[in-house]
């Protein structure tokens, strides 16, 4: 789960839910208000649930009944605790130190996150926005050209594969290359079971137009 005392809502991910027990999932209600993010973009739930969020470490634990908003979308995460459950949980989350403190009687509750989030926040946030402590993360990936025909195309490698490893990986990368797409023209003829796009919006609803959004100059200017 990720922490996010700037998100709204609690959100729990499709494909976390699909695991979750036939009984529970039949609890599932309509949503009736879409999600808003950061760019103003809409997201109609699949629906809500309520769930009981018990955390705990070796000595102590913490629980509380959280409205979780179903989404249909792709995450390396199970679903998102906002502000409405730390504030439930009455928990003190820290960015700067990767942990989760919750006070409970008896002691306190201390969790430590994984190198995942800062890494992933350093790759969404850019180079100039990420934390000088996951540059090294980021700068001991191994960029390899796995296809001769197109150099500038590469992969990652994890800098913590042995070099034997990264042999493997490349050479099974190299014995299959035409699974991948290495120009537009590949993607043509994916089954529909294998990939699909689709607008996540209301069946039965009539199309509204949003107004123009204008960007600065020097914005405009990038995006063309």
């Amino acid at each position: 789960m990720y922490v996010d005392d700037g998100s709204a809502s609690e959100i729990l991910y499709e494909h976390s839910f699909n695991r979750l027990r036939p009984k529970i999932r039949k609890q599932l209600i309509s949503a009736t208000t879409p999600l808003v993010g950061f760019s103003g973009e809409i997201i109609w739930p699949i629906g809500q649930i309520q769930l009981l969020v018990k955390i705990r470490d070796e000595e102590h634990s913490a629980s509380a009944w959280m409205n979780f908003m179903v989404v249909r979308s792709s995450s390396t995460y199970n679903g998102i605790i906002g502000r409405p459950g730390v504030k439930k949980l009455q928990a003190v989350p820290s960015t700067a130190h990767r942990m989760l403190k919750i006070l409970v009687e008896g002691g306190v509750i201390t969790l430590k996150s994984s190198k995942l989030v800062p890494l992933e926040c350093a790759m969404v946030f850019g180079p100039k926005g990420a934390p000088s402590t996951t540059k090294p993360i980021i700068e001991e990936r191994i960029k390899v050209a796995i296809n001769p025909e197109y150099p500038e195309q590469t992969v990652m490698i994890g800098y913590t594969l042995t070099e034997e490893g990264r042999n493997k990986l490349c050479g099974l990368l190299q014995r299959n290359l035409d699974i991948f797409a290495w120009k537009p023209v590949d993607m043509t003829g994916v089954l529909r079971h294998i990939a699909e796009h689709r607008l996540n919006v209301w069946e039965g609803c009539s199309p509204v137009r949003q107004k123009k959004r204008r960007q600065a100059a020097d914005r405009n200017q990038a995006i063309q």
